[in-house]
Order: structure tokens, then C-alpha cells, then sequence
């Protein structure tokens, strides 16, 4: 377990030294959150209001996207992972005496986490400090508040669990390109971050229900706005834990029957 943390908070602290990137980000964000806002804006002046979630709890929603729009991005690639499957640098991950899952999740997730907090910050003073209707409001709830924190813990759990698969899938196409391609522009569409998934209509949401993607962010962001009872959000929660827990657990299964039959250089 020590050989693990150190593992995520080298990576952690690495992460942190990209601030140039990181106030491109937060520009980039809070443009598209503007954008966002001035488009559902025009949607909901039309008198399309979906039930549950009016124009503030929906700026509320749009603000949380580009906080963590990273913490949930599917579209982010480790290129020293990537690396070591394609260019055969696995050898030396399989000789270490710890778990190679672990050692990728760790790693993802610490990435994920400080680029988060860099982001975060400006984002949420930005929106804090527009007026109502344009900036984020306070959650539903102290309720909301604390599962919204968990969801969030989860959430971000299961995008790496997911993007590990991917990982694993390279040891077969031997090319991320397709493969995060693919994966990117389907859980972007499933998990609400091209639309907002309460407006997009019942039989879609319906559908959703049945795949791990709106688990991610879409049910955080719900939670906190008070889009969703509590009891439904309790509900939602227990579904993501098991949704979490399935993948990670697929997810080592996986990776260790491809290290099973994995050829290094021909060898």
C-alpha cells in the first residue's frame, strides 16, 4: 500500500508543475460554460423547461461540468502507459513486485486529481461571482451536499476504471487512437456531456439508466442541484458503487489474461 501512495503522489505533484496548461484550461472552461449558458438560455426562453430542472439548477449544472471537466474527461490519454504497451517498455512494469492495475489506476487518478485542482479554483470564483441565473448556486441541500461528495469520489473512480479498460484493449489494437476515439465520443454522448441528459428526451434518459456512463458526472451534478430526491440519489448511489466496483474489478481480470499472453519484442 506505501508503494502505491508514493506512486500517487509523485504523479500528483507532477501534475501540479503544468500551470500554463492549467490557465489555458480555466480560460477554455469558463468560455464554453458562458457559451453553454447563453445556448440553453435561448432553449429555455422558448418556454422548453424540463420538469426538475429549471434555468438556475441547469447554470448550476453547466458551471459543475467545467470545474470538473477534467476530473471526468474520457478523452485524456496517459502517454507513458500508452508507451509501454505499444512500444513493448511492459516488460519492466510486469518484473516489479506490484499490482500493474493498481499501479495505472494510481496513476491516472493522481493526474486526474491535480489537473482538477488547478482548474478548480478559478472556475468556481468565476461562477460564484455572476449574477444569479448565470452563476452557480449553493446545493440543494446538506444532504445533497455530503452524497454529492461521494458521488464525486465514485464518479471519478469509475471514469478511470472505464478508461482502464481502454488501456487494457490496446494489448489487441496495439493503437489508442481508435480505441479512446470511440470510447470518448460515447461516453461523452451517454454521460450527459454534450447535453445535459434532463433535456434530452424521457426514453433516452430511460435508456441511460442501463449503462455505467451518466454515473460518472451526470449524477453528481444532479445531486448537488437538487434535480433528483434524495431517496432517488441514494438509490443512483448504491447503482454507481456497483457499477464501480464491476469494472474494477473486470478491469484487473482483464489486464492479467492480457499479461498472460502479452509478447514483448517478438519474445
Amino acid at each position: 500500500m506505501r508503494a502505491y501512495k508514493s506512486i500517487f503522489k509523485l504523479r500528483f505533484i507532477n501534475s501540479l508543475q503544468y500551470r500554463t496548461a492549467a490557465i489555458a484550461g480555466v480560460l477554455t472552461q469558463v468560455a464554453f460554460g458562458l457559451m453553454y449558458l447563453m445556448l440553453y438560455r435561448a432553449f429555455y426562453s422558448q418556454g422548453n423547461i424540463p420538469d426538475n430542472f429549471d434555468y438556475n439548477q441547469m447554470a448550476s449544472y453547466v458551471w459543475l461540468q467545467q470545474m470538473f471537466f477534467i476530473y471526468f474527461a474520457t478523452f485524456d490519454r496517459n502517454k507513458e502507459i500508452i508507451s509501454q504497451i505499444e512500444q513493448g517498455n511492459i516488460c519492466y512494469e510486469i518484473v516489479r513486485p506490484i499490482n500493474l492495475y493498481t499501479n495505472w489506476f494510481c496513476t491516472v487518478y493522481a493526474e486526474k486529481t491535480s489537473k482538477t485542482l488547478l482548474r478548480f479554483v478559478p472556475v468556481l470564483l468565476v461562477a460564484a461571482l455572476l449574477p444569479a441565473g448565470w452563476g452557480i448556486g449553493l446545493p440543494s441541500s446538506i444532504w445533497s451536499f455530503g452524497l454529492f461528495i461521494i458521488n464525486m469520489i465514485l464518479g471519478g473512480i469509475l471514469t478511470v476504471a472505464l478508461s482502464l479498460v481502454c488501456y487494457c484493449l490496446l494489448f489487441q489494437t496495439m493503437s489508442s487512437l481508435g480505441v479512446f476515439s470511440i470510447f470518448s465520443t460515447i461516453a461523452s454522448l451517454l454521460s450527459g456531456k454534450l447535453i445535459p441528459i434532463p433535456l434530452t428526451p424521457v426514453w433516452f434518459q430511460n435508456l441511460l439508466n442501463y449503462f455505467p456512463f451518466r454515473y460518472t458526472n451526470d449524477l453528481p451534478f444532479r445531486t448537488y442541484t437538487g434535480s433528483i430526491s434524495l431517496n432517488e440519489s441514494l438509490i443512483q448511489t448504491l447503482i454507481q458503487l456497483a457499477w464501480t466496483v464491476l469494472f474494477v474489478v473486470l478491469g484487473n481480470i482483464y489486464l492479467k489474461h492480457n499479461l498472460k499472453k502479452v509478447e514483448v519484442q517478438g519474445g
